[in-house]
């Protein structure tokens, strides 16, 4: 086949992509964050971002094809949430360097591994936590440039969905959810000290919640933990249709028991329902105390 005949097979006007099913793509997710009933300011940060490998055609020789964007489908989906510490000053500046870290590794990134072989998830395992221990960098970085003084740090939960895995990386004590057949299942493990001693069955979970102890993190990203003592917990997760994925930080499970964001999540059986769902359980949150910000994100696929 001649050059200009194979060009001609490839060219599609408007929006080109492979016909397969994008699951991902199609997926409903929406996040919303609240700065509680007690904070004066919101230390929490999300994103929801689509993530896709595009050419677009500015000029071409051949005639019709100027404007084409060539689109490689299923695109990956990107949903994260992330919860600064360090008061009044500077633990809404943490959890922004986190996210931005994640962010700029992802577009660089994850729109170009395709999953499609152990190797190709070794990198990514590889880079996940490559850009962690570089948000890690970064946030010293920051706090040496603005003056920032004091200990400044951020959770960080991240899932990154290419369609039927789901790639979840975790830091600190945010949390990742799952709804399958009406059962609910945590996903990560919250990095405090109340979490180690329900580990070490010292107390009970239920104690565990209100325990003091809850608020102390053995792993966070923070301008006082040396890089080699960070520890990132990489999780695949295979999801099937109709599965519910939830993140979200303290300030929403703190305050919501799992029965109840069971309670909710079950009752999202379109995704038109995904968007309120959240929503009420972020004003559950606040119904209940709202002692911290409060930060959701979800998935319906």
């Amino acid at each position: 086949m001649s050059v200009k005949k194979t060009l001609e097979f490839l060219r599609r006007p408007g929006e080109a992509r492979p016909d397969v099913e994008d699951v991902a793509g199609e997926a409903t997710i929406f996040g919303t964050t609240d700065v509680g009933c007690l904070r004066e300011r919101n230390e929490d940060q999300f994103v929801v971002a689509r993530l896709e490998r595009s050419v677009l055609v500015e000029q071409c020789g051949y005639a019709g094809n100027d404007g084409t964007r060539h689109v490689d489908h299923p695109v990956g989906r990107l949903m994260m949430v992330a919860d600064g510490m360090g008061g009044q000053v500077s633990g809404d500046v943490a959890s922004a360097v986190v996210v931005d870290a994640m962010l700029q590794y992802a577009f660089s990134m994850l729109p170009w591994l395709r999953m499609s072989s152990a190797a190709d998830e070794r990198a990514l395992a590889e880079g996940l936590t490559k850009a962690v221990q570089r948000s890690h960098e970064r946030m010293q970085e920051v706090a040496r440039r603005k003056g920032l003084t004091g200990d400044m740090g951020s959770t960080l939960t991240m899932g990154y969905l290419v369609w039927p895995m789901l790639y979840l990386v975790h830091v600190g004590d945010s949390r990742a959810y799952l709804l399958r057949g009406g059962e609910l299942f945590r996903l990560t493990r919250d990095h405090n000290l109340a979490e180690e001693m329900v580990r070490m069955k010292v107390m009970s979970e239920e104690e565990a919640r209100s325990s003091r102890f809850a608020s102390v993190l053995t792993n966070c990203v923070s301008t006082s933990t040396p890089n080699e003592e960070l520890r990132v917990e990489l999780h695949q997760v295979e999801l099937k249709r109709e599965d519910k994925v939830l993140l979200c930080t303290d300030g929403l499970y703190g305050e919501v028991p799992d029965a109840d964001i069971k309670g909710r999540l079950m009752h999202v059986v379109r995704p038109d329902l995904v968007a309120p769902c959240v929503e009420s359980l972020v004003a559950l949150a606040r119904e209940n105390g709202g002692s911290d910000n409060i930060t959701a994100v979800l998935g319906y696929f």
